[in-house]
């Protein structure tokens, strides 16, 4: 494969689109899903049932997506799965029964495995040796912004469209993302296939960041799982579209003032500047009470993850060598759904004995445990790691 030398090389700017579309259509669907059941008379439990099954399938398939990018043509892996996950959200008009839904959730977690893990693996492999942890540090950002834009484009169609509609916009969206990656063509030499061992499908070198991780993501699946039912209990819902705008905001002016510090290789202040700004916005959701207390923590909820999920994903992709990084990214992409996870039940236990305000607020501890884990191990490790590698990748 070619080498560039520049990070915002064609492929690469078209790769960083895509995910970011594909991003925005499925958490866009979050919001539409649990609507368009209670229209089809799918209600209560069955709902969170319904929820829950991409989750499961996510997490039991992602060892497999890196076998299958570490071991076949990665661009015609990641070709293949985005047209399947394409076709998931007309599924959802197509067969509207209880039943059906679950098996399609399921599809849907096992297809979005591969392409999630597939275009973090594609734009380290289409960026300039020298130039991986910075290039991988922007096009994670992708990530946050999908994860913002996403439920926002979700509540506006939702708002504005039946949910037929709003599926097939959803569907639009990762057509167009499925013509983007269509156009990068990138080219690979042919891979030395190996045979599927459950044991080599977890990279182990990226298994404490995707550790830390877990504990950071647990109050950000408490808030994107609870924010509607918290706004609605609070008075605050005709804010609640506008906090997802906040959100982005707050990532973009986090990714403009700090990425100077990233390249220069300052990861330790900003980690524990983002963990302070993060404990503290949940523990003010104790006293929230206005529409402009929401936009503020959406503002200070989005500087803290727009400097952490992109260096987090840069310490993996940037320490990983090129055939090992589909099985890397796998394995790392693993905290998002088991962390999102955990705190989606949580917040689903606490909701109902202590209360959402106060449910967010101990979610901080979270943070406090990632912290302890980040300064104990993880920062020495990264460094440790990164210099060992540094030479071998040299020389690719």
């Amino acid at each position: 494969m070619e080498k560039p030398k520049k990070i915002w090389n064609r492929k690469f700017i078209l790769l960083f689109i895509t995910n970011l579309l594909v991003l925005a259509a499925f958490y866009a669907s979050i919001p539409i899903i649990p609507v368009y059941c209670q229209e089809i008379g799918i209600t209560g439990s069955r709902v969170g049932i319904v929820l829950t099954a991409m989750s499961v399938a996510t997490i039991l398939f992602r060892p497999v997506a890196g076998y299958l990018l570490d071991n076949f043509n990665r661009y015609h892996v990641y070709l293949v799965f985005l047209a399947l996950f394409c076709l998931s959200f007309p599924a959802f008009i197509v067969f509207p029964i209880f039943a059906a839904l679950i098996v399609i959730r399921l599809y849907m977690g096992a297809v979005y495995s591969v392409c999630g893990s597939a275009t973090m693996t594609l734009a380290g492999d289409v960026l300039p040796t020298t130039k991986i942890t910075e290039g991988i540090s922007r096009f994670a950002f992708t990530i946050s912004i999908g994860m913002a834009v996403g439920p926002f484009v979700g509540i506006q169609v939702q708002n504005n469209m039946n949910s037929q509609a709003s599926f097939m916009t959803v569907f639009g969206i990762t057509v167009v993302a499925f013509l983007c990656v269509a156009c990068c063509r990138i080219r690979y030499p042919k891979v030395e296939r190996k045979k599927f061992s459950l044991k080599d499908s977890i990279h182990k070198p990226a298994l404490p960041f995707m550790f830390n991780m877990i504990f950071l993501m647990i109050p950000y699946g408490a808030v994107i799982a609870y924010s509607s039912i918290f706004a609605q209990e609070k008075g605050l819902t005709d804010y609640l579209p506008y906090f997802y705008i906040f959100l982005v905001i707050g990532m973009l002016a986090s990714k403009l003032s700090t990425q100077k510090m990233i390249d220069a290789g300052n990861h330790r202040v900003l980690v524990y500047v983002s963990l302070v700004i993060l404990v503290l916005t949940m523990i003010s959701y104790l006293f929230m009470t206005t529409g402009i207390h929401l936009l503020i923590a959406g503002i200070f909820f989005g500087l803290g993850y727009g400097i952490l999920q992109p260096l987090f994903q840069s310490f993996v992709t940037g320490t990983t060598p090129a055939p090992q990084r589909g099985v890397a990214n796998a394995s790392y992409m693993l905290s998002y759904d088991v962390g999102i996870g955990i705190g989606s039940l949580l917040m689903g236990f606490m909701q109902e004995s202590i209360g959402l305000s106060v449910g967010f607020a101990l979610t901080a501890i979270a943070y406090v445990i990632g912290a302890i884990i980040y300064s104990i191990h993880v920062e020495k490790y990264y460094h440790g790691l990164r210099h060992s590698i540094a030479a071998p990748m040299e020389k690719e």
